[in-house]
């Protein structure tokens, strides 16, 4: 997932959507994929305590995991980050069935405070393991994506974990265009509402693209600095 936002453009392989970001990498779940809910309850509360050595802090958590199970220690860590300015990206799940009408419900993904966000292909069509669900907020690309991958090679992935780092380079990229423009330091709410108005619709019901599509300008500038 962090070569999907911030891959180095170097003509080597494959350029992440915010090449130039600083990433906190915090390590939730194990090479397998496994991890408790502890686990990751303690890797968010510990990104919301951390500061730099220039006092920075973390503006973006992209959570690429779910769970089909509620679980409070886990939604109090994600309230806490947003009560602390930090947006929070999640997978929405990858329990697509292809019926609009089945909530599909992936936790953290379907806590109402994060972003929760679905998978389209290059042709922009829903990807057919997309979860839908109320608190669907957006789509990105997920299908087939090209990144990097441990140890020091490169794969091709699908799901709902690939779109979002997708949607949390574009939220640096919008937090640095608009506190630049605005000098100041722009509020979760703030942040979330600027990613909506970067969205198109795709043509699908709101279960399944939500808001729709993240789609940035394409003068938008590639310089961020923020701490994810």
């Amino acid at each position: 997932m962090c070569g999907i936002i911030a891959a180095k453009e170097n003509d080597r392989g494959i350029t992440g959507a915010v090449p130039k970001a600083k990433l906190l990498v915090l390590k939730g779940l194990t090479g397998e994929g496994k991890g408790s809910v502890q686990t990751i309850s303690d890797a968010i509360n510990y990104a919301v305590k951390w500061r730099g050595p220039r006092g920075e802090k973390v503006r973006i958590i992209s959570l690429s995991l779910g769970s089909p199970d509620d679980h409070p220690v886990l939604h109090s860590a994600i309230k806490k980050a947003v009560q602390n300015n930090i947006v929070v990206a999640c997978a929405a799940g990858n329990e697509g069935d292809g019926n609009a009408q089945t909530n599909e419900y992936s936790y953290p993904g379907a806590y109402p405070e994060v972003i929760a966000v679905g998978s389209v292909d290059s042709n922009q069509r829903l990807s057919p393991f997309s979860g839908s669900n109320s608190e669907v907020d957006v789509v990105a690309p997920g299908d087939k994506i090209e990144s990097t991958f441990p140890p020091s090679k490169y794969a091709v992935l699908s799901g709902t974990s690939m779109a979002t780092p997708h949607v949390s380079g574009a939220l640096a990229l919008l937090i640095e265009k608009y506190e630049e423009k605005y000098n100041r330091t722009l509020s979760e709410p703030e942040i979330y509402a600027q990613l909506i108005k970067n969205t198109v619709s795709i043509g699908y019901r709101e279960t399944e693209e939500g808001n729709g599509l993240v789609k940035l300008d394409s003068n938008r500038s590639s310089r961020s600095f923020r701490w994810m």
